[in-house]
């Protein structure tokens, strides 16, 4: 009996050991993100077998991303997606989950609330972090982030949705200086012809 006890504390300790490892990779990355005045990444995703690729601009919370068949803008509150070929402007304040779908970097906030956090796969190369929702409301119930070891720098998220899953592939990662915030606005000057909407 004693030696199953401690066989069990045991257990019970690499697990807990596992996990605050995990955290500390995601902290790591985190940090690596925020210590950057801007980062610009080049990614691609796959959404329901729809595969494109594109250019992301971060700043602290806000970000613009630019694809072949739209434009984003999100200031930290307010997002303006332009979809080229409607040649309209929606105008949206999005959720975390909707965040999720377009900014592979939206994982460095997540993960610190309710969500149990655990290594997969590691390899050689990367730390492979599975986050898995602890309630069965959360919008995201899943997430793989592969994170290399030498930079600390995220090469890989899957998320799993309430309706699909979605996989960002980071092809490339550039630290820049500090941008200016209309970086992160939608000018409408620069697209007089466009239909602005406003789902807000």
């Amino acid at each position: 009996m004693k030696r199953t006890i401690i066989s069990l504390a045991a257990i019970l300790l690499i697990a807990v050991a596992n996990a605050q490892t995990a955290v500390t990779v995601l902290d790591k990355a985190a940090d690596e993100y925020k210590k950057n005045a801007s980062v610009t990444a080049d990614f691609e995703i796959n959404l329901g077998g729809n595969i494109e690729s594109g250019n992301i601009l971060l700043q602290g919370t806000k970000f613009r991303t630019t694809t072949s068949e739209s434009i984003i803008w999100f200031d930290g509150k307010t997002m303006w997606t332009y979809i080229k070929d409607n040649e309209e402007v929606n105008v949206t304040e999005p959720s975390a989950t909707q965040l999720a779908r377009i900014n592979p970097y939206a994982f460095i906030n997540m993960y610190k609330k309710g969500y149990d956090v655990a290594f997969g796969g590691n390899t050689s190369t990367y730390y492979e972090v599975i986050l898995t929702a602890k309630g069965s409301n959360a919008s995201i119930q899943k997430a793989i982030i592969r994170i290399n070891k030498g930079t600390y720098q995220p090469r890989y998220i899957m998320m799993g949705t309430s309706r699909a899953d979605i996989e960002i592939n980071v092809k490339s990662y550039k630290a820049g200086a500090k941008q200016p915030d209309t970086e992160f606005l939608f000018d409408k000057k620069k697209y007089p012809k466009v239909d602005v909407i406003d789902l807000r």
